[in-house]
């Protein structure tokens, strides 16, 4: 049940417990991508899902990044990313997605770094050859791409549940948000954010 696992990454977070959050929130990127590519395998729905859905992950979760274009010096088994070096979807699947699924720790060098409660509108990333930690954001930006997909209309969980976006942290209000992905680009117009593409050596 997405709404469950949405549910469950945000109760996570607010303790404190970034793993148990990313773990939910991949598991309701998993599930939204069932439904919405069924004969793919998991690596390729869950990857495309993300893809399709840079234009909301990107503003929630890594915002300023040309996600579509930048690709990660990290080592990632079978990338699916156009020009067969990863992108941040595959970075997402390989290593935090199957570690935590899998029951595994995550590889070094790969914690969230715990900045979602800092400054609005500031988000930290740290990229080394080899390893990236990204913001404990990029949960809330999963979350947003689960709840904001349309096949995910009529899920439901408390109204207590909400997102936040931008430096004025607006509030979305996740139960009125459900399946509208449609109506996110003029929430995201309002702090419009110039996207760099990051031109990192991806040499071996």
């Amino acid at each position: 049940n997405v709404g469950n696992s949405v549910r469950k990454a945000i109760d996570d977070w607010e303790a404190n417990e970034l793993d148990a959050a990313m773990l939910h929130a991949c598991n309701a990127i998993d599930g939204t991508a069932k439904k919405v590519y069924p004969k793919l395998g998991s690596n390729a729905r869950f990857t495309q899902l993300l893809r399709d859905n840079y234009s909301i992950l990107g503003p929630m979760g890594f915002p300023g990044i040309n996600l579509i274009d930048t690709r990660l010096p990290v080592k990632v088994e079978r990338p699916k990313a156009p020009g067969g070096k990863p992108d941040l979807a595959d970075v997402i699947y390989s290593i935090h997605r199957c570690s935590h699924g899998h029951g595994d720790e995550l590889p070094g060098g790969f914690a969230l770094i715990p900045d979602a409660r800092g400054q609005a509108g500031h988000t930290r990333v740290k990229i080394e050859r080899g390893v990236i930690q990204l913001s404990d954001r990029i949960i809330f930006g999963l979350i947003a791409v689960a709840v904001m997909c349309p096949v995910n209309k009529g899920q439901s969980m408390p109204d207590s549940y909400y997102l936040t976006f931008g430096r004025a942290e607006e509030k979305l209000v996740i139960n009125a948000w459900w399946g509208r992905a449609a109506d996110f680009p003029a929430i995201a117009a309002k702090e419009p954010v110039h996207c760099v593409l990051l031109d990192l050596n991806l040499g071996e």
